[in-house]
């Protein structure tokens, strides 16, 4: 019979393994806990890429906003996490996966920040997995035993939050998951026994260029396979403003330097290794046009002219040819084929910011909180007084900016006088009213003249309006839109909750004008070019709306803005 030594030793050892299982694992379908909440950044450790159609669905229920992808070909948390068996295996031989997984994001959680960590495939022997930011959960796509995933967290995982919880997904769970595969194909290559060797090359310096305007899975593709071929410094260059203005709703473009330094932030992610230039550029070759050193570009299937244009210049210049990668453009289900492409592409994730919220609404504690004020602004021929309709279908109070400055003009209104002791008699009529016309020709030219009018009516057209708006919240409009071209000109922002910008393209607002207006060509861009530019406009917009499309759509967009503006003061009326 065993000592009562002995079994202490045997039930504290059990106890042990018993607080190591509660404290890590949770099995999906056999759950000893729950997650306290969602967690912010994740870590999917997978050993079944071809299952990763199942296990994305179940990772974004624990996941919010990062989700790291490690690659683990070994049965064992060791590494080396990328079986050396076959040394002729090389990177760019696993790019069919990583292509794959990317391809299978894009459709089944597009709103959660996948990164594949290429630093197991690429350095096998590496001893630890490094992160940016700070793992809160480890999801594993198989069962391991405690104390392998025990020393896994302590050892391997360096940079976790504590509490790091665990999630097991469990072969019953993915089975009974009913995700389909998105792409519709065999799973071969998804394999880690599928892999295929070819004669890929790596290369020291590697380049390519793009927008990289909020990084999807296209943007990660690309990325990924200048990574897979790259040993020593990656050249990225980024589009800067002046070659952007041919891309659909252009002016929604992320400054460069945020596009620069998210791709910096993505790439150093991934590859922590590898030296990156990342630079902006301001013509179609940056600095393929001048750096010896360059060895392979990758370019899309779209963009591959433009790598043959590259050697064409090099060639003239006396340097070396690259060898070009040409990477197939990722295809998508469009949200709307009435405007979007169905290929993977930054323009759609733009038409879908449309009506969305840009950014929060500051507090201003100088306005009263009701009724809520929106200051709706856009260019002539935007189409914004169209807008203001459409809001006012919905129930939102409409103030007319534009026509409350014709009653300031009229006989007995405050500014009648003091338009008449600065401008003179000659402005007016036979009727002694005041002749817009004959007033325009005064200030059309004269920015001094243009400047004391505005002085004297836009303080005047904002108490009047602030006067409409309150007669339209005591009829019960919680809501009122100031629609008012010169918004931002007269610093009616200030008075305002939220700004509604709505933008069309300056070839269009154009065209609209002569059609409307039978007005020249040279006098419709004239009249927009005095207002505030399109970028103006966005840079100051909590909500931008764009009536560029069929009527159906521009409806979409503003029920959108409303539905988010409704939620937004039910949780606002909460605090």
């Amino acid at each position: 019979m065993p000592s009562h030594e002995v079994i202490l030793i045997l039930y504290l050892q059990f106890a042990a393994h018993a607080c190591i299982l509660l404290f890590y694992i949770v099995t999906l379908g056999f759950s000893t806990c729950a997650l306290s909440s969602m967690a912010k950044t994740g870590l999917l450790i997978l050993t079944n890429p071809s299952t990763i159609n199942h296990v994305l669905p179940i990772a974004k229920k624990y996941v919010g906003k990062t989700l790291y992808v490690h690659l683990s070909q070994q049965r064992h948390l060791i590494p080396p996490w990328i079986s050396k068996t076959d040394t002729s295996f090389k990177p760019p031989n696993f790019r069919k996966i990583v292509v794959g997984i990317y391809s299978q994001t894009m459709a089944l959680c597009q709103n959660l920040d996948v990164r594949i960590l290429l630093s197991s495939i690429k350095y096998p022997l590496q001893k630890s997995i490094e992160t940016k930011q700070k793992i809160d959960v480890v999801i594993f796509d198989k069962k391991y035993s405690c104390d392998e995933v025990h020393n896994f967290m302590q050892s391997y995982l360096t940079n976790k939050n504590t509490p790091c919880e665990v999630v097991t997904i469990n072969e019953t769970s993915k089975q009974n998951h009913n995700s389909q595969n998105v792409l519709n194909e065999n799973d071969d290559y998804l394999d880690f026994s599928q892999l295929v060797k070819d004669d890929s090359k790596i290369y020291d310096n590697v380049v390519l260029g793009g927008t990289f305007d909020r990084l999807h899975s296209g943007h990660k593709i690309l990325l990924s396979e200048a990574l897979l071929h790259c040993s020593k410094r990656l050249t990225v260059g980024v589009t800067d403003l002046n070659m952007l203005k041919s891309k659909k709703l252009w002016e929604l473009i992320e400054p460069c330097e945020k596009r620069i330094s998210d791709v910096h932030d993505f790439l150093a992610d991934v590859d922590c290794e590898l030296q990156y230039n990342i630079v902006p550029i301001s013509d179609p070759f940056g600095p393929t046009k001048e750096d010896p050193n360059l060895q392979m570009i990758v370019v899309s299937s779209e963009t591959f002219r433009g790598g043959q244009k590259v050697n064409e210049l090099r060639e003239q210049k006396g340097l070396s040819v690259l060898d070009i990668l040409k990477i197939d453009m990722l295809e998508t289900v469009p949200l709307d084929e009435s405007v979007e492409e169905t290929k993977v592409s930054s323009s759609n994730y733009r038409i879908r910011l449309l009506g969305q919220r840009l950014r929060e609404p500051e507090l201003k504690t100088h306005i009263p909180l009701k009724p809520y004020l929106i200051g709706l602004t856009g260019c002539i021929g935007s189409g914004k007084s169209s807008i203001g309709k459409r809001l006012e279908g919905l129930g939102a109070g409409v103030v007319n900016c534009d026509a409350l400055a014709h009653i300031l003009y009229r006989k007995g209104q405050p500014c009648y006088l003091s338009l008449i002791e600065h401008f003179g008699r000659q402005i007016l009529d036979d009727q002694e009213e005041v002749n817009r016309r004959v007033l325009g020709s005064i200030v059309f030219n004269d920015k001094e003249q243009l400047a004391k009018l505005n002085s004297l009516l836009w303080p005047a057209i904002l108490g009047l309006a602030k006067e409409e708006a309150l007669k339209l919240f005591k009829k019960g409009h919680d809501v009122v839109v100031l629609d008012a071209a010169v918004l931002l000109q007269a610093g009616w922002d200030n008075d305002c909750h939220e700004v509604w910008a709505c933008i069309i393209p300056p070839e269009e607002a154009v065209r609209r004008i002569q059609a409307r207006n039978n007005l020249s060509k040279e006098d419709a861009e004239s009249r927009i070019s005095a207002q505030p530019s399109n970028l103006e406009m966005v840079s100051q917009a909590h909500v931008v709306l764009c009536t560029l499309w069929e009527p159906e759509y521009t409806q979409k967009q503003v029920q959108k803005a409303w539905d988010n503006l409704q939620n937004f003061l039910k949780v606002r009326g909460k605090l």
